[in-house]
């Protein structure tokens, strides 16, 4: 590569990784430890100042005297930055489209999160309750470790037992309200899926991974196991105030609406997860009637019936 290439590409990686060694660079732009040095100088000719910091620990970062108006962010709030706009983004509301803008004048500044968009998938489009879980702080330690390739080790309890893992962060699903994580895992050698919520603790480590060129999130995930049922066409009678609030969200493909006049909707859409679908409903209480399908209908009655059992009447 030339001079001028790895010179753009040491800003790009000082901007993804943060503090680096000069042996780091040098592996990563294969150039001797004295060519980062001259890197370094030539960046600073141009006004892009690299700071240095010698000793255990040590290593060049972008100093925050830099032009790029990212790296007077502190650290994280890029990236929570770009987790909201994401998130406004995906629930396709009326700033949706400027949320999207906003998105790719970031990309612009920070050239590694042009390729986010293979690690982070939003299936369904509704806001967690951030207040009832640090799954955010996961988020952000995860995707620190994503960024620079570090692998991770994790407390991680299942539905049936409790395991530490190392694990290669691939990427990230948003589904039913949930961040999952698709990683390598280590333990059991092949691709798993761990909910944030129920990481106990994680630690990155210094060990370094190589996610396969051809992984794309958003063509991996329907196979990860979050959804385990085939899609399901889902007909409902909705009521007020369910009614107007439905409308405001995409909730399946193909989604259908039909307005009547007492203010009810039929609502029609081709949608995943059964127990998700049935959560939803559920929701509602009296304001929905499942139409179709009938397989769906006949466990929702099961399903209130229970409810009602559970209840003791004098």
């Amino acid at each position: 590569m030339s001079k001028l290439s790895n010179c753009l590409r040491m800003i790009e990686l000082l901007q993804a990784r943060g503090k680096m060694k000069i042996s780091e660079l040098a592996g990563e732009l294969e150039v001797k430890e004295r060519m980062v040095r001259v890197y370094r100088d030539e960046l600073e000719k141009a006004g892009i100042y690299i700071e240095g910091e010698q000793g255990r620990g040590g290593g060049y970062s972008l100093s925050r005297a830099s032009f790029f108006p990212t790296k007077n962010m502190a650290g994280g709030e890029l990236e929570a930055l770009i987790f909201a706009v994401k998130q406004l983004s995906a629930k396709d509301t009326v700033y949706s489209e400027a949320a999207q803008v906003a998105l790719d004048k970031l990309r612009a500044v920070q050239r590694t999160e042009e390729e986010k968009d293979r690690y982070i998938h939003f299936v369904q489009r509704s806001r967690p309750n951030d207040e009832q879980s640090d799954d955010h702080k996961k988020y952000v330690q995860l995707q620190s470790a994503l960024t620079g390739r570090y692998k991770v080790k994790l407390a991680y309890t299942s539905a049936t037992s409790s395991e530490e893992r190392t694990v290669r962060p691939y990427g990230f699903v948003y589904y039913n309200e949930f961040f999952y994580c698709a990683a390598f895992c280590e333990l059991r050698q092949q691709l798993r899926t761990f909910k944030l919520s129920r990481i106990e603790r994680l630690e990155p480590l210094q060990e370094r991974y190589e996610i396969p060129q051809s992984f794309d999130i958003r063509e991996e995930w329907s196979g990860l196991g979050i959804m385990r049922d085939e899609p399901m066409r889902v007909k409902l009678l909705i009521s007020p105030p369910f009614a107007r609030s439905v409308p405001e969200s995409v909730w399946g493909e193909n989604q259908s609406i039909q307005h009547h006049k007492d203010g009810s909707i039929l609502f029609q859409a081709a949608m995943n997860g059964k127990q998700s679908i049935k959560k939803w409903i559920l929701s509602m209480g009296a304001a929905v009637r499942v139409l179709e399908p009938a397989e769906l209908q006949a466990e929702l009655v099961e399903e209130y019936k229970n409810m009602l059992a559970s209840y003791s009447f004098s």
